[in-house]
Parts: structure tokens; sequence; C-alpha cells
């Protein structure tokens, strides 16, 4: 009996042992990278970045963004966000020159592989976002909530404070044309909303595992899939993630998961918003295409390929059915369930729509 137990508690010992080194190894092979990663990207000008903590800053990743971007930094100011942090890719198409011309836009490049790029994300958050309210969204992606038509990014941020949140989710809408996805036609500057109106309504819930690079551990986050991405490419493996936390306080015990999928280390708001995903304009087509073949993103760009054979198969492609619905306004998405709201955070706008009222009385004439 006693020498299973020593066996037991040897074999115990030898188990824990072996973990505790490859963690300790996978720790270094990660900081070589990391800092590999990190030299790589180089300022592609000289705006001074301002110290005010008080800025809600945005962090996004682009590469050929040029015919989205002009919409993407107006929608955002017009949120109420006061900086921009953008690293680009390897962009062939200006998008680097384009979105430095603003004061307000700060530029960084690497030629690195897109497999590295939460290297560096996680690198620019820390530098620039270290205790502000961050908004982390793709250049295809447009964050909305509920009252947005009374409520801007420093009031939605004032109250999930002083109600002791840090984060807020949002599902990833993929919307989309009723015409075939090359016929999707959109001129920059124009809202991509007008040119991809339609969503589909049914999504549901998944429990995803997620590594947190902060703490060294493995966390659960609750994800949305479904959707039109289910509908017409298929159930995807692993499951196409439709989960955002596109707004957080950036904390120290805060960690973003990559893709902004999943959060660790914040307290969730009963808020919920919706990231409008306009991927499915008419460059689209190439874009899968391409990334099929340069196989940087997630998986050898896994989706990317499903999204290329069926195109490849179906070259007008639509995908609009009879279930798709016309996006209306942010009501519509709360009724739907897609948005969600509270009743403390409607008395909130409520008041402040009043105070505007007060404020500016003539605009309410």
């Amino acid at each position: 009996m006693v020498n299973i137990n020593l066996r037991y508690t040897y074999l115990t010992w030898l188990n824990q042992s072996q973990k505790a080194w490859q963690l300790y190894w996978n720790r270094i092979l990660h900081n070589r990278a990391r800092i590999k990663c990190i030299n790589s990207i180089k300022p592609f000008h000289s705006h001074p970045i301002s110290n005010q903590v008080s800025e809600i800053r945005l962090f996004a990743l682009m590469r050929n963004e040029s015919l989205r971007l002009p919409y993407f930094l107006s929608h955002y100011s017009n949120l109420g966000v006061d900086r921009f942090i953008l690293i680009d890719n390897n962009s062939t198409d200006g998008s680097a020159k384009l979105a430095s011309s603003y004061s307000n836009v700060h530029v960084f490049q690497t030629s690195d592989s897109y497999k590295n790029h939460w290297y560096w994300m996680e690198y620019l958050l820390e530098k620039y976002g270290k205790n502000h309210w961050c908004v982390v969204v793709d250049i295809d992606e447009l964050l909305s909530f509920p009252h947005e038509d009374t409520i801007r990014l420093p009031e939605l941020c004032s109250f999930l404070e002083s109600s002791g949140y840090t984060a807020m989710r949002a599902l990833l809408l993929d919307m989309y044309s009723d015409k075939p996805v090359k016929n999707a036609l959109y001129e920059p500057g124009s809202n991509p909303l007008a040119t991809t109106p339609f969503f589909d309504t049914f999504h549901y819930e998944v429990i995803f595992p997620y590594f947190d690079r902060k703490r060294w551990q493995t966390f659960s986050s609750t994800h949305y899939t479904g959707g039109m991405r289910e509908r017409v490419f298929g159930i995807s493996s692993p499951i196409t993630s439709l989960n955002k936390y596109p707004l957080f306080k950036n904390t120290r015990d805060t960690y973003l998961g990559q893709g902004m999928h999943a959060i660790n280390g914040a307290v969730v708001s009963d808020v919920q918003g919706v990231v409008f995903h306009t991927k499915f304009l008419h460059d689209f087509v190439q874009e899968a295409a391409e990334e099929s073949v340069r196989e940087e993103h997630f998986n050898k760009a896994a989706y990317y390929k499903d999204f290329n054979r069926k195109l490849s198969e179906e070259p007008d492609l639509c995908l609009a059915n009879t279930q798709s619905v016309r996006y209306k306004d942010w009501q519509q998405l709360v009724a739907l369930g897609l948005m969600k709201t509270s009743s403390t955070f409607d008395a909130y706008a409520l008041l402040r729509k009043k105070d505007k009222r007060i404020q500016h009385p003539e605009s309410h004439a």
C-alpha cells in the first residue's frame, strides 16, 4: 500500500513538473517571438501622441483598406473617438498615407507576417491604451449601441464606469446586399450600410476556451455564432465566432483575447451593442481569393478558403434570402434581441436627452 502511494505521489509530481517546465519554456518562446514582432513595428509619421488619459482611443489593424477608411474614421469620430492608433501591414493601396493625413490618426507599419498580428495589438494597447477606454475593431467593423442617437461614446463610457462596468459585449452582425456580392458596389466615404443593409436574425451561443497571455492560463468565453455565415457557407471548424468586445477600459487586470472575441479580468455590462460587419462589399471577391493564397489569417486562412470556394462555385452568389431582414435602427435590433439595453441605461439616456434639449432648445424646435 505504501509503495502504491509513493508511486502515485511520484507520478503526480512528475506530471506536474513536466507541465510546469513546458509552460516555462512556452513563455520563453512567446517572449522571444513577441520582442521580435514588436521590433518590426515602425512609425509611419511623426504626429505627437498626447498623454491625456481622458481620451477614448481606437486601435485597429489594416491592409489595403483605402476603400473603407474615410467612412470608418468619420463614423468613429462622430461617435466620440479622440485618437486612432492604426497598424498598417503591407498595404499597397495608399492606406497608410491616407490615414496619416488626419491629425489625430497615428499610423505604425510592419512588414511582419499577419500571423503575428496580436503581438502588435497587445504591444500598442499596452503602450498607448493603458487606463484609457479603448475601442478595438477592424476597419470593416462599425460599432453601434442602444440610444446611439442620443448617447455618444464619452457618455456611454461614463455610464459604464459609474455603474462598475469595464467592458461592453457586442454581436458581430454580418451585413450584406440583396445583389450578388460582386455587384455590391461601394463608393469611398459613403455609409456601407446603404450598400449592405440586410442581415440574418438567427444566432446562438457556444462556449470557447481562450488563452490569457497576461495570466498565462486558459479561460472560458461564451460566443455567438450562426447567422448568414453559417447559412450560406456552412458550419466551419472551428465554429465562426461572431462575438466581440469592442469597447473596454484597459486596466492592469484586463486581457483582450485575439480578434476581440473574448475578454478576461473585466466586468461586462448588461448593455450590449452590435458591430456591423461590412466585409461583404464588391472588393470581397478579390480579398477572399488573395487571402486564401497568403494563408496568414487564422488556421491558414481556413475561413477565407471557405468563402473563396463558395464564390468560385457560384460567381453570382447572393447572400440574401427570403428571411433576410433590412436594417432600420437600434430599436429594431433591441426588439430582435441582437442588441440589449437595461432600464437603468434607458433612464440615463432619457435624462441625457432632456439635458440636451434644455442646453440647446433651438435644435429641438
